[in-house]
């Protein structure tokens, strides 16, 4: 398990990477991937774009922050891909990441070593090539208020220390605030949420997510 004031790297958009060794074509693609079920799926979509090949080898470290870590060799010798691909991953520090190295075979066995040197050089040249970003754990808080009371919530969750680009307002019969709180700031919030001034002011009563969630460090408004 992560510690939950780590921040984390991780994908920021898929990449590919190929090369060919020996006449065999590696083709290496990254994914990000928050779960274990959108990691099987990412695989499951290369397996179709790939059908012909000789093999599609996975490894994933998805999850936040206990860490779910997979790999498979595919039908190649024990230990010459999945894991070489995990150690690339793992050595990276990358978290919620997918990758995926196919193989079409050539027609030339590279043994052993050949093969460990071949999938791990593939991992590594696509997280070369890929977007990364850094990522921080939060946790989702819905909150719901009336619109007399909208300014006064609005002021607890600031000087709680939940910054302005955490916070999305909707409005509707009542207002609804969803934030992203930091694992810093949640008993902080906690404590004034549920004092009397923080109850007052709620009109129903505080949701928060179950797990934490990575969210970017930067958002697009460059914070």
């Amino acid at each position: 398990m992560l510690a939950l004031n780590q921040p984390c790297r991780r994908p920021a958009a898929p990449a590919v990477y190929s090369f060919k060794e020996k006449r065999s074509e590696f083709i290496a693609a990254l994914f990000p991937a928050a779960a274990g079920d959108e990691a099987r799926a990412a695989l499951e979509s290369v397996r179709k774009e790939h059908y012909g090949a000789a093999h599609n080898c996975p490894a994933w470290r998805v999850g936040y922050p206990d860490v779910e870590e997979f790999c498979s060799d595919d039908g190649e010798p024990g230990g010459t891909a999945g894991r070489p691909i995990l150690g690339v991953l793992q050595k990276a520090g990358l978290f919620n990441a997918v990758l995926v190295v196919t193989r079409y075979f050539g027609g030339v066995k590279l043994g052993v070593r050949g093969l460990i040197d071949a999938y791990g050089a593939a991992a590594a040249g696509v997280i070369e090539r890929a977007v990364l970003e850094t990522a921080l754990p939060f946790k989702d808080l819905e909150l719901c208020c009336s619109y007399e009371h909208l300014a006064s919530l609005s002021r607890v969750v600031k000087n709680a220390g939940v910054a302005e680009n955490r916070l999305r307002t909707t409005y509707a019969a009542d207002v609804t605030l969803n934030l992203l709180v930091s694992p810093e700031i949640e008993e902080r919030l906690r404590v004034l949420l549920d004092s009397y001034e923080g109850r007052t002011l709620l009109a129903a009563p505080p949701r928060w997510g179950k797990d934490y969630v990575l969210a970017a460090e930067k958002q697009a408004d460059g914070s």
